[in-house]
């Protein structure tokens, strides 16, 4: 019995009890088990081992194979973002066409007409309009206000003319733009009749559909290498006075009669609902490669054996507390991640259904939310990856790993759909309003997700003078209320001082803004680990659950609670007293580690590592990977050694 096995045997809990509860479901649990099973046995969806000693142009073409065949596998049921998981899980890089189906198909059902929905939508899914979503250009990204790209009525013919009219408004880094798409959704400054009508949403043909050349006045093409997406097409796309029908100004909540008018139709917010799909997709789908990270870093752990202990045996790495200290307060956070992310999407559908009958009541909380979620759970993946790979030592710089895969392809998720930065300063003007709403008790607060503004001063009294595990959940709320608190009453001070508040946002608090956004979000996935634990029918598993949530909790608190001393809500003594707590924690997930990890339930083909493999044989599989899945052992170096030879030395 090797390792592994033995680790296995001393998982006190039910595996199986907890991989519902990752995947919201057991019906939904069973569902991405038998597609990892299924995929395994199609030759077109593996990656090859030898993807990364190819050029990026084999890499790109090597796709299309795998993205037809998981279409294949989804039924053509491409509009259904939530079939989508299974893909990302056990695809190595991005696939075609992500970016349309999870952007522009849905902002075309939610921003056009009936018309419009007719005219496009069939000819969308059936790819016969294969689309890129056209929004960042060179100068401007996240703020999408300032985009210069112009969409300009000319009655005369009853035509938009779409115009880049500097360097700056290129669009730049659209995925599918560069090689694959025949569409663009440009978003574009309306003009009508020299006036502007702020930012709006055009279907744009940019190639013919049988040629696929670019149409007259359109310059397209690809970025080039990136850090990450070494498979994804981003492009740029310039403009040069291209005409396209009034009709293709996507018109449900605004239009431009023939003669000019521009009428507005409902609340314009509702644009905005289209962007929350992807950014639900980035909080709820791509976290889970953190699971496979931690799934390849902890079974190398237990098989990996360095340096003996009193008995004269090698250790295996997990029994050093460093290598815990490493690794399972990234498991506790994937957890709450993963257990908040279902509750979140729960939101944003909930809102996307309200939105389409004229209701917005949620819409400003779903943004906060779905803001800051969206900034942590993205920081978190890619940190994840990287303490992963690090905690494998030299094999884990491998790519046979699987790990620097999972870094490269999730680091830009930090950035696209909303700056990180950006995202938590959405959260943190929320946390300010309703924080200022509840201090002049002029609104009850929405209870489900913001229920501690509604205990304000009771928070603000609490003071934690003997630490125990129960005054957790009292201590991250504090760690958020104070925070907001001290944030606040900076920007009053300043303003008070005379100074204006934008400049007071933008080089005063900045900081204090990101850091009281950041300690609601570690609240609220904390709460929503201890919502998700009370679903748990299994008195260990809840037992195993806890414990981790806690250890999750203990963590958050030793890395940020500055703001707990600096107020004197908790004193020097519990600072140790959840120091110690912390390490008894570590020693109690360590012998449960193997099973949370494999509750995920990935094949070893998902995985895609050599370390990482479910039979604890990672020097096997990693040498005879070595010997037989890397080209260069078969390519004839000789000619350049003999080049290398004709060398002479200035003696």
């Amino acid at each position: 019995m090797n390792l592994l096995e033995q680790a296995r045997q001393q998982v006190s809990f039910d595996v199986d009890s907890v991989t519902p509860l990752l995947y919201g479901s057991k019906e939904q649990a069973e569902h991405i088990k038998q597609f990892l099973e299924k995929c395994k046995t199609i030759p077109e969806v593996q990656t090859s081992p030898d993807y990364y000693n190819w050029n990026r142009g084999i890499q790109f073409l090597s796709k299309g194979d795998q993205a037809l065949a998981f279409q294949k596998l989804l039924d053509f049921r491409l509009d259904e973002i939530p079939l989508y998981l299974g893909t990302i899980i056990y695809s190595a890089t991005t696939n075609y066409y992500g970016v349309y189906y999870g952007m522009v198909v849905p902002a075309i059902k939610v921003l056009g007409t009936d018309e419009q929905i007719n005219a496009w939508y069939k000819d969308c899914l059936n790819l016969k309009i294969a689309g890129c979503y056209a929004q960042t250009e060179l100068a401007h990204g996240s703020d999408v206000q300032s985009l210069q790209t112009t969409a300009t009525y000319d009655q005369n013919t009853d035509e938009f003319i779409i115009h880049t009219p500097t360097v700056e408004a290129v669009k730049f880094w659209p995925g599918e733009l560069g090689f694959l798409a025949n569409w663009a959704l440009v978003y574009a400054k309306l003009i009508v009749n020299n006036k502007s009508h702020g930012v709006q949403a055009f279907m744009v043909p940019i190639r013919d559909l049988n040629t696929h050349k670019p149409l007259p006045g359109i310059e397209v093409g690809d970025i080039g290498p990136k850090i990450g997406y070494t498979s994804k097409d981003n492009g740029y796309l310039k403009f040069t006075h291209c005409r396209i029908p009034r009709f293709n100004m996507l018109a449900k909540y605004i239009k431009v009669t023939n003669d000019g008018q521009v009428i507005r139709q409902g609340d314009p917010k509702v644009s905005y609902s289209a962007m929350m799909i992807m950014r639900k997709l980035i909080i709820t789908v791509y976290p889970r490669t953190a699971a496979t990270s931690l799934t390849i870093a902890i079974r190398y752990s237990i098989a990996r054996q360095q340096f003996t202990n009193d008995q004269g045996q090698e250790n295996s790495v997990l029994e050093y507390q460093t290598q815990q200290h490493k690794l399972l307060p990234l498991l506790a956070n994937l957890y709450s991640i993963i257990f908040t992310g279902l509750k979140v999407g729960q939101l944003v559908d909930l809102n996307f259904n309200q939105v389409q009958k004229g209701d917005f009541s949620l819409m400003a909380i779903c943004h906060a939310i779905i803001c800051g979620t969206k900034a942590n759970f993205t920081y978190f993946v890619s940190n994840c990856a990287e303490w992963c790979r690090l905690s494998c030592g030299g094999h884990g710089y491998a790519h046979y790993s699987g790990l620097p895969a999972i870094y490269q392809d999730n680091c830009p998720n930090i950035t696209l759909e909303g700056e990180n930065q950006i995202m938590y300063l959405q959260l943190a003007r929320y946390l300010l309003k309703i924080y200022n709403q509840a201090k002049q008790a002029s609104k009850k607060i929405n209870e489900t997700y913001f229920g501690l503004f509604n205990r304000l001063q009771s928070i603000l009294d609490y003071r934690c003078t003997q630490f125990t595990r129960d005054q957790l959940l009292q201590l991250l709320e504090s760690n958020v209320i104070h925070s907001i608190q001290f944030t606040n009453d900076k920007m009053m001070s300043h303003i008070q001082n005379g100074l204006d508040p934008k400049s007071v946002w933008d080089y005063k608090v900045g900081t204090d803004l990101w850091n009281s956004a950041n300690n609601f979000i570690e609240y609220y996935k904390y709460l929503s680990f201890l919502q998700t634990i009370d679903q748990a029918d299994n008195i260990n598993t809840k037992r195993v659950l806890k414990d981790l949530a806690d250890l999750f909790a203990a963590s958050i608190l030793l890395d940020g609670s500055n703001i707990l001393i600096e107020t004197g809500v908790i004193n020097v003594e519990s600072i140790k007293l959840i120091r110690e707590f912390y390490v008894q924690q570590l020693a109690l997930i360590k012998p449960e580690a193997i099973g949370l990890v494999e509750a995920f339930r990935y094949n070893d083909a998902s995985l895609r590592s050599t370390i990482g493999c479910s039979d604890g044989q990672p020097y096997e599989k990693t040498y005879y990977s070595a010997i037989n899945d890397n080209s260069l052992n078969k390519t004839d170096f000789k000619p350049i050694i003999n080049q290398l030879k004709n060398i002479k030395a200035r003696l």
